[in-house]
């Protein structure tokens, strides 16, 4: 890159500012005149004129950059001069301007006091001026001037480009570094307008194909579009098109483009274009090429830290942003940004059982696949983050669209080519702006975005926009999760037993442990309220943990009640995958000095389909060692011969919400026969859950099914009643 190349040479004519102070305005006169001849080359040379101190310190004020002041001492007093030099000098401040002194009475000061006690550059007596003597004395101070001005305006824009270099090269990120050189260009030269940065390939040398990565001002709207598709002015894409080609900046009026590459690392070109209301001068042009010197070494720095920062904020299966990358993306956002942000998050439905059917590698190359459709589905340039192995966040620099669930049909169900096959894929989505939770850090805002797309699944929508009200509810469940750590603490937690009955003769076969979560006011808090919350929140393994204790207590209490029948557990699908779940549900039932037998672990058919490759292995060990598995909810999720061979279960228990239905639709009663005969097939035990009603039972006996749970034979119960109606049922059963 050369910074020099291709840099117009200009030679515009300069300016010099003379100011005449007289009060007697003949001599006033005839000194312009005579210094109308006068001839300082290209310079042109403007006069003002006033003719009191009062008057002169007016034009003073509004011409800050006048290079002489002819002034005379007497005027309206006698030192009116001398006091307006003095007003110059420290009541404006002007140190600059040339000050010389013409009078007519010498004999007023000596010229040595006024030398010490007035900062004046030259003194004559009017009657010893001639014509050439004049010319001579404006044109040394007009050269003086000239020459301390451009001092001063170097050790100022020196002492402006170091500021900037360092407030610059602190930014590591190419976001805020692009930025971060837009914002200082603007400062240094007092752009108003503002500008773009435009990044590219080294081998896309078309200009339409540029992103714009950075925009200020006027331009800020141009923000993470492509070039090409901009209703941008034509000159922009010339400019960006000769810098790219050529390799070297181009400084035009009234746009000025600077170059920079980091194709040693990257094999990126760099465009920053300016656009300046006035003619750039010679000092103007000379700081840019001194500013990108500055900075060029600066996008090479940039690019090899982003490239080192590659492991860290990237997927290395994948190529996508992870996690880190978007806390790090959200962190570096401007004020202006964050408001004109949205974050889409999306969840790929039935990953794990396209994995199961298509293997890992499928499930990668999907991920890979999607993100580059949904790239395609916007106007405006948007970054994709693999969030989780099956959900991805997309940030949309977009605040002028909003939209609706129609608008975005084609983004949810999008279809993928994939090796010649092509699939349908589902995807639950949760979109949040960012200006809906602007006081958020990065990390409470991604808290905020997952949460709100796991109650979007909870309730089963297909996609929701989260509202600013719903910050409350999120927060609540927050408090909620607070609450029940100390509650698991302090043991706040307990059980209820229901009654499992054979349908056969009506036999206890057996109870199934539900937990119960009373506040410290006496409210109960429902259960459909605190389990997602501990499975989403890490409080899980804690409250099955729990649960399991309570458990081996209550089966020891039937026990000496000579009820001697087994009690299920419900346990998360995320807790099973655990390297040390066996280990620790045996140690648990050990320590509490209950036989394996008396335990069945239940895992509903959704979380097991979502582990199944991991689930089952650990599965097993705990059948080796007399646990039995029972799948709940059966038939609620993705019901499937190739994974129940695998898991190997000794129970199904069908959803409840198909016992519900059997007796009011024909499709549900052959669903829940075919559940029934499909357990029988596989020499698994199967349990509905959910009776309600003498038919029902009735129904199901019929249908062969082997034992039922619900209301209408027992509700969920304390210990104690769980006893009484132990001991009630047996009675009945034998005067049957």
């Amino acid at each position: 890159m050369s910074a020099k190349g291709n840099m117009p040479q200009r030679k515009e004519a300069k300016l010099c500012k003379i100011l005449s102070v007289e009060d007697d305005t003949t001599y006033q006169g005839a000194l312009l005149l005579t210094l109308k001849a006068l001839n300082y080359g290209d310079r042109k040379i403007e006069f003002l004129t006033a003719n009191s101190a009062q008057a002169a310190s007016a034009v003073i004020a509004q011409h800050p950059d006048i290079a002489l002041v002819l002034l005379d001492v007497v005027m309206e007093t006698d030192d009116a001069g001398l006091r307006l030099v003095k007003s110059i000098r420290d009541g404006l401040g002007n140190q600059l301007v040339r000050i010389v002194l013409l009078t007519g009475q010498p004999g007023m000061m000596p010229l040595g006091d006024l030398m010490i006690n007035y900062d004046i550059d030259d003194y004559w007596n009017k009657s010893d001026l001639t014509h050439e003597h004049l010319q001579s004395v404006v044109l040394g101070n007009i050269r003086t001037w000239e020459h301390m001005t451009s001092m001063q305006q170097a050790r100022q824009g020196l002492q402006m480009l170091i500021e900037s270099s360092q407030r610059i090269s602190n930014k590591l990120d190419l976001k805020a570094y692009t930025q971060s050189i837009l914002e200082e260009l603007c400062r240094v030269f007092n752009l108003d307008i503002g500008g773009i940065v435009c990044i590219a390939h080294e081998n896309a040398q078309v200009p339409e194909s540029a992103l714009v990565f950075a925009a200020a001002g006027a331009y800020k709207n141009w923000a993470n579009q492509y070039l090409g598709s901009i209703d941008s002015e034509p000159e922009v894409n010339r400019l960006v098109g000769q810098c790219m080609s050529a390799h070297c900046h181009v400084l035009d009026s009234p746009f000025s483009a600077l170059y920079f590459s980091s194709k040693d690392v990257d094999q990126k070109d760099y465009v920053v274009v300016v656009k300046c209301e006035h003619e750039l001068t010679e000092y103007e042009v000379d700081l840019l090429q001194i500013f990108g010197e500055n900075i060029n070494a600066g996008f090479s720095n940039v690019a090899l830290h982003n490239r080192l920062s590659e492991l860290a904020y990237y997927d290395t299966v994948t190529g996508l942003h992870n996690k880190n990358w978007l806390i790090r993306q959200i962190e570096n956002l401007s004020t202006a940004e964050r408001l004109n942000t949205k974050l889409f998050m999306l969840h790929v439905e039935d990953l794990t059982y396209s994995e199961v059917l298509f293997g890992v590698t499928f499930g990668r190359s999907l991920m890979r696949h999607l993100a580059a459709y949904l790239k395609a589905c916007f106007v405006k340039a948007i970054d994709v983050v693999l969030y989780e192995r099956d959900t991805l966040i997309l940030m949309v620099y977009d605040n002028q669209q909003d939209y609706s669930r129609e608008e975005l049909e084609h983004v949810l169900h999008p279809q993928l080519e994939i090796k010649g096959t092509t699939h349908t894929i589902d995807l639950t989505g949760a979109l949040i702006k960012l200006a809906d939770i602007d006081e958020q850090g990065p990390s409470q805002i991604l808290g905020i975005a997952k949460a709100f797309l796991e109650q979007v699944k909870y309730q089963q929508k297909v996609f929701s926009v989260f509202d600013g009200s719903e910050l409350v509810d999120l927060q609540e469940r927050y408090e909620l999760m607070k609450k029940m750590r100390i509650a698991l603490q302090n043991n706040k937690f307990f059980i209820h037993l229901q009654p499992k009955i054979s349908l056969v003769d009506h036999s206890l076969i057996g109870y199934e442990v539900l937990v119960r979560w009373q506040d410290d006011d006496g409210s109960m808090i429902a259960p459909d309220r605190f389990i997602p919350l501990a499975e989403t929140s890490g409080l899980i393994d804690k409250l099955d943990e729990y649960v399991t204790i309570r458990a081996c207590e209550a089966v020891k209490q039937l026990q000496q009640a000579n009820i001697n029948v087994p009690l299920s557990v419900n346990v998360a699908g995320s807790e099973v995958t655990r390297t040390d779940f066996v280990n620790r549900f045996q140690s648990c039932l050990c320590e509490q000095g209950v036989d394996a037998h008396k335990i069945t672990i239940e895992v509903t058919e959704t979380q097991l389909i979502e582990v199944l490759k991991i689930a089952s292995d650990y599965l097993e060990k705990l059948r080796d060692v007399g646990i039995k598995i029972s799948i709940d909810d059966f038939g609620a999720g993705y019901s499937s011969l190739s994974y129940l061979s695998m898991l190997n279960a000794d129970e199904l228990k069908i959803d409840r919400q198909f016992v519900d239905r059997m007796d009011k639709t024909e499709q549900d009663r052959k669903i829940v026969q075919m559940i029934i005969e499909l357990g029988k097939t596989l020499n698994m035990s199967v349990i509905a859950e959910g009776i309600e009603t003498q038919a029902q039972l009735d129904m199901l006996r019929e249908m062969g099914c082997d034992s039922g749970q619900g209301y209408f034979i027992g509700r969920p119960m304390l210990i104690e009643d769980a006893l009484v109606w132990a001991k009630r049922n047996a009675q009945v059963n034998k005067t049957k």
